[in-house]
């Protein structure tokens, strides 16, 4: 391990005027004193120079680190692979234990999906999905043990509510939406109070949704067996489980029943089920808020738990392009919960290849064993029946190795992150103070040299952070960008590896340039660690005050580094030894750390496919990849300065990079796969039709219109399609017309349409389902008010778009009580969208006002008051209804492209 235990040692005596070389054989009774007091051995000069390379690690370790280092990587890759196997109806046969049936949610799982698509709206979801599960849950009600009772009902709602996004904020307008609520109680013990279970049974446009969310659909179905079949359990609470029907469309389906059901009122607490990804664990994402308790059920009764703060505050920051029902719950029914999802290696979410094939039993038993557990506690907590008793704030929690969770309050999080980083500090004063007990002016060139340590890691950091931020510029602007996006390997070699030599830089630099006679290499590697530790307990303290939660992370370091530096002030930092001590401390961070290097990959690399085009997504990976080795390596990087041939690391980093970014050059380095990690198109077919205030038409066309998804968009499409090759910016047209006279599904889209781009169509989109609109009468309320009556009939998916006039401001209409802020403002005027959803496949004509207050200095009759834009969306249509020449254009998309193709309508207004 070490290249030698005997080192030379050249001595200067300046009084003796002459030089002399001494080898000493008990190199620990002289190198371990000045190597900690800064100091040297009795009865010499203190200008007695020691050679500096004492101690070297040979070049051997340029090889047997890393691989070390991957190795451990690698199999903390398999434990976090590692699901159950799937248990059997066979098995079931031969066991009298009460366990989750991995096969009997894969066959109803099979049901479910065998017709497609289940967007809310169409045929396959109201009718079909609806009558399969309501059949099932007949059937698990016909087998229920006597000692419970089952009640289910089919809830059809209407409402409304307000999603005040950033930008662009949603009135959310819905009738006729479908849920199947299913209560069961133990006759013999019911307290009044339920325990929620919510998974939805709609999917995505072109999409079976066998992941999101047919597979927590099938679990719920399983869970509900084995629940009414278990004669052991007391079960104090209900459990109520709520199949939603409609959350792709805004949530609406949890909103409904929050709003509607009347066994709303009784529940306590729930679980919300989802998933944005087709395999692995179900990760428990985020808990509360302000009722700790339920973690520590997750914490004694889940199996193999999966969960952590900082997935919980990334979420919450926006940073995930996702929304589940657990916002709906937990605000608009103000309940405590946790949130479940599927979320590792997404990249068939929301696609056709969503399919039945890509559910493993594996990760069906895994989701069932945790949740059998979890809900048969939770269902005898005394909690539940009293849950303001135990209201107590938030919690910091998380899984090691999938093996055990560690939770605790915030509170109690904040007094443990501040304690652990003045003792830290403290700790690195001690280690100080050891150096420098004997001699107060060689101490002053200790805490000189600290000081210096410090300035140097702080800089290697920026460096390496700089060195990936630096080369993520690089591959973008050389349209090389997402090159790890189905080889996430070459992450490693493009980001990480140049991140660890900026942090190594610094160290060997300092050391190179800065000879210095009264400190030995390994007290200078010391001072560097002491630095990094510095940094980490810093950085501890101030993210716990600043209440970031997921400062947690630091502990890692923070605590093993404490207890190997107490360790090693006990023996002295005896020589040699010392550095077997920190090595060894550095194991168990390194583990976890690696476990959270595969979670926030496995998360974050697909959702860059479904984001957006105007940034860069190799900035943000190279970001995380820096932020990664900091804390993986951190540590270990002053250890350079002991290097024997440092330009050998150099060496060895260099050639690691240079073949990486030759592989991401070659087709290796092509982001997508066909069928395993397509890359997404969305393709409208859009009618524009644009009136003026008389009623005449001013504008009528059909385009095809691009939505951009990934940085790629649409350069790769204009090379694979020559059609697109032609296609245009939307240019001025946001300024002219109203969301740049897009017929958006979504509001948000329009932050995209600078860079979207669209085609003229020759043939016009056919609608199945035509939009009929009309005006029907006018009234005004008060001189100066004026209420528009409208009448509107069309496909399930609709939108409005309204904006008052100047000097108009809109003061009631029939979507809600209270008028919502504006979204992002056109042309100084407010703007409003409103989604309207109807679920009944029997489309009835709907009646709507707007009353629009004018300000007295505009009273003239004949002026106008505003715009009003009637959308439609044609998502579950058969593609029959496809033009001849929309057919043609999708089928030259290229074969690693998923495509989600069809027509929409917009006709503009001016009242």
């Amino acid at each position: 391990f070490f290249s030698c235990w005997f080192p030379q040692i050249e001595i200067t005596d300046d009084r003796a005027g002459d030089s002399s070389e001494l080898y000493i054989s008990n190199i620990q009774s002289v190198v371990g004193v000045y190597c900690l007091n800064g100091g040297y051995p009795s009865g010499r000069s203190k200008s007695m120079k020691i050679v500096a390379n004492i101690f070297t690690l040979e070049l051997l370790w340029c090889v047997l680190g890393p691989g070390i280092g991957i190795g451990v990587y690698f199999l903390t890759y398999w434990n976090w692979n590692s699901l159950p196997d799937g248990v059997y109806l066979t098995d079931v046969d031969t066991s009298s234990e009460e366990r989750f049936v991995a096969e009997r949610a894969l066959n109803d799982l099979g049901t479910l999906t065998s017709r497609g698509p289940r967007v809310a709206g169409s045929e396959t979801n109201e009718r079909f999905a609806v009558d399969f599960l309501y059949g099932a849950i007949e059937d698990i009600a016909r087998q229920a043990h006597s000692e419970y009772e089952i009640s289910y009902d089919v809830q059809r709602v209407g409402g409304s509510y307000f999603l005040d996004y950033d930008d662009y904020p949603i009135t959310s307008y819905y009738r006729n939406v479908q849920n199947i609520v299913v209560s069961v109680v133990r006759r013999s013990s019911f307290s009044g109070k339920y325990l929620l279970l919510n998974a939805h049974f709609d999917s995505a446009v072109t999409s079976p949704g066998a992941g999101d969310d047919g597979t927590m659909v099938v679990v719920m179905l399983e869970l509900m067996r084995q629940l009414t079949q278990n004669t052991k359990s007391t079960m104090q609470h209900g459990v109520l489980f709520l199949f939603n029907g409609c959350e792709e469309n805004t949530m609406q389906g949890a909103h409904g029943f929050v709003s509607g059901h009347p066994l709303a009122q009784s529940v306590a607490a729930f679980l919300n089920l989802d998933v944005a990804a087709n395999s692995g664990r179900e990760i428990m994402f985020q808990s509360g808020p302000n009722y700790p308790f339920l973690m520590a059920y997750y914490r004694d009764y889940v199996r193999r738990p999966y969960a952590n703060t900082l997935g919980e505050e990334v979420f919450q920051m926006g940073l995930v392009p996702s929304f589940t029902d657990y916002e709906t719950l937990s605000k608009e029914g103000g309940w405590p919960g946790l949130d479940f999802a599927l979320s590792s290696y997404g990249y068939l979410y929301h696609t056709a290849l969503d399919a039945r094939e890509t559910i493993s039993a594996g990760t069906l038993q895994h989701i069932g064993d945790n949740l059998l557990g979890l809900v048969s506690a939770l269902s005898n907590a005394e909690e539940l029946g009293n849950m303001q008793d135990h209201r107590e704030g938030t919690a910091v929690f998380f899984d090691f190795m999938h093996l055990f969770l560690v939770y605790y309050t915030e509170t109690t999080g904040l007094i443990i992150n501040i304690l652990l980083g003045v003792f830290s500090l403290a700790l690195i004063v001690g280690t100080l103070f050891m150096f420098v007990r004997k001699d107060g002016a060689v101490g002053t060139n200790v805490l000189f040299e600290a000081g210096m340590a410090l300035i140097v890691q702080t800089l290697s950091i920026v460096l390496g952070a700089g060195f990936s931020v630096l080369i993520a510029v690089i591959f973008d602007a050389c349209d090389r960008s997402m090159s790890w996006f189905s080889s996430t390997w070459l992450l490693f070699g493009l980001y990480f590896v140049p991140c660890i030599a900026g942090l190594t830089l610094g160290p060997f630099l300092y050391v190179h340039f800065r000879k210095i006679p009264f400190l030995h290499d390994q007290g200078r590697v010391i001072l560097f660690l002491h630095a990094q530790h510095c940094i980490y307990a810093v950085l501890l303290i101030t993210l716990s005050i600043g209440g970031i939660r997921s400062a947690f992370v630091l502990l890692f370091p923070v605590i093993f580094y404490c207890a190997t530096t107490i360790v090693n002030m006990i023996i002295r930092f005896r020589l040699n030894i010392w550095i077997y001590v920190h090595l060894v401390g550095q194991l168990i961070p390194i583990i976890y750390f690696c476990s959270l290097t595969v979670t926030l990959f496995a998360v974050f690399i697909p959702m860059t496919g479904r984001s957006d085009n105007r940034s860069n997504p190799d900035l943000q990976m190279g970001l995380f990849s820096a932020l990664l080795t900091l804390l993986l390596v951190g540590l270990l990087t002053p250890f350079i300065v002991l290097f024997r041939r440092k330009l050998y690391v150099f060496g060895t980093l260099l050639l690691f990079f240079l073949v990486t970014a030759i592989v991401a050059a070659t087709p290796e380095g092509f982001p997508f796969r066909e069928n395993i990690s397509p890359e997404r198109y969305y393709i409208f077919h859009q009618q524009r039709n644009f009136y003026w205030p008389n009623g005449t038409l001013r504008d009528s066309g059909a385009i095809y219109y691009l939505h951009p998804q990934d940085r790629h968009t649409p350069e790769l499409l204009q090379s694979e399609v020559p059609e697109w090759s032609n296609a245009k910016t939307l240019d001025d047209e946001c300024e002219r017309e109203l969301y740049c006279g897009i017929p958006f599904y979504i509001n948000r889209y329009h932050r995209q349409s600078e860079s979207s781009h669209w085609l003229p169509a020759l043939e016009p989109p056919v609608f199945p389902e035509p939009v009929v609109f009309q005006f029907l009468s006018r009234e005004s309320p008060a001189p100066d008010r004026h209420r528009l009556y409208f009448s509107v009939q069309g496909p399930s998916h609709m939108s409005l778009y309204v904006s008052p006039l100047a000097g108009r401001k809109l003061v009631g209409w029939s979507f809600s009580d209270q008028i919502p802020p504006s979204g992002k403002r056109w042309k100084d005027q407010n703007v409003y969208f409103v989604n309207f959803f109807s679920g009944s496949l029997d489309l009835t004509p709907f009646t709507f006002y707007i009353e629009i207050e004018q300000s007295p200095s505009n009273q003239s009759p004949d002026s106008s008051l505003f715009y009003l834009t009637v959308v439609a969306q044609y998502m579950h249509h058969d593609k029959a209804f496809r033009t001849r020449e929309f057919q043609t254009l999708l089928d030259k998309m290229p074969k690693y492209a998923h495509t989600v193709a069809y027509s929409g309508y917009m006709e503009s207004w001016i009242f």
